[in-house]
């Protein structure tokens, strides 16, 4: 065969054999596909360790359930989202009275400013409360959680001289308190703080939250516990926490006018894991009453609700578990929680 004649042929037949080719590499990937859809897929084995047994569900004091309301959901996702498959559940130890405790509430109440020797606590169960004309201190004895509260409503004159608060020196005052009174837990020193600035006007007694510092003559700095497992902690506020301190500013010094730590430390030894509900579920329970109230500041009827994520409560009363939740934000700062442990775990 001559040079000339090979070409011929080559020309001729290559369209043939490119097509042959095709049809092998598309016979090659629809045996590949058919191989895949007879092989068995592997269920998925949830993991899970529910050590405690059967739980309580979160505390929220002062809430009411999500009946009588109309949802709708507006998120990015545009439909309910499931955090996870199983999420772990901390114990939470309960504190008994400690000897020596008269040592400790008394060093709470003189760093407050009550004369200590002329004002003595009373005992109410756990709880030592300390009371003068001007200011209340109450403190847990088990624990030394504590709520602290001056009079300012009836004081105006603690605001005359008052000036704009700054962000780092709100905080660092907050911690330098914490750390004299002996009740600075360590997470809430490992977590994120947030600082609120305020107006308060002595006259209306009406207090009214800046977006800066600029006319304020308050701040309030909330300190919560890092994230869990990586997700957020919430409080049973959400807005703000249980654990706070509120403090006016002068050119020389400042006075805390309002205080509390509300703080349960949790067990890294005794963590149990728990099965979640999907978000179809939690969205479900949230639309049929089975979620709780934090915030409807408008009163609103019909709540389109814009967020939706996973994240651990962490409560302000004492309850064994420091436990996840759904989250829902709405419009108009609107906050409901639902449990998120699936319902079979939950006593009744």
């Amino acid at each position: 065969m001559t040079l000339t004649e090979l070409s011929y042929y080559s020309r001729k037949f290559a369209p043939f054999g490119l097509l042959f080719f095709l049809v092998l590499l598309i016979l090659y990937y629809l045996i590949r596909v058919l191989l895949l859809t007879l092989v068995p897929v592997k269920p998925t084995i949830l993991y899970i360790n529910p050590v405690f047994g059967n739980i309580k569900k979160p505390l929220i004091k002062d809430v009411g359930p999500s009946s009588n309301l109309s949802f709708s959901i507006d998120t990015i996702e545009g439909k309910p989202v499931t955090a996870s498959e199983s999420a772990k559940v901390f114990f939470l130890p309960s504190a008994n009275a400690r000897f020596g405790y008269r040592e400790k509430i008394y060093l709470i109440a003189k760093t407050l400013g009550f004369d200590t020797e002329s004002v003595k606590h009373r005992l109410e169960g756990e709880e030592a409360i300390f009371k003068d004309a001007r200011q209340t201190l109450q403190i847990d004895i088990t624990n030394f959680n504590f709520t602290y509260e001056y009079n300012f409503e009836n004081e105006p004159q603690i605001f005359k001289d008052a000036v704009e608060p700054l962000k780092k020196e709100a905080e660092d005052k907050t911690r330098d308190f914490l750390r004299d009174v002996g009740r600075y837990p360590e997470e809430l020193a490992q977590g994120k703080t947030n600082t609120i600035f305020i107006s308060y006007n002595p006259e209306a007694k009406q207090m009214k939250l800046l977006d800066t510092n600029k006319d304020a003559n308050l701040a309030e700095v909330d300190l919560y516990r890092p994230d869990q497992e990586q997700y957020p902690v919430v409080s049973p506020k959400y807005f703000n926490s249980q654990n706070y301190v509120m403090l006016v500013f002068y050119k020389e010094g400042f006075k805390i006018i309002k205080a509390q730590i509300k703080f349960y430390e949790k067990s890294n030894a005794q963590i149990g894991v728990y099965p979640i509900k999907t978000g179809d579920l939690a969205w479900e329970a949230l639309k049929t009453g089975n979620g709780v109230i934090i915030q409807n500041e408008a009163n609103s009827q019909k709540i389109v609700i814009k967020k939706m994520f996973l994240g651990y409560l962490d409560p302000d009363v004492y309850q064994e578990y420091l436990q996840p939740v759904y989250v829902f934000l709405g419009e108009n700062n609107f906050v409901s929680y639902v449990p998120a442990i699936t319902d079979n775990y939950f006593t009744e």
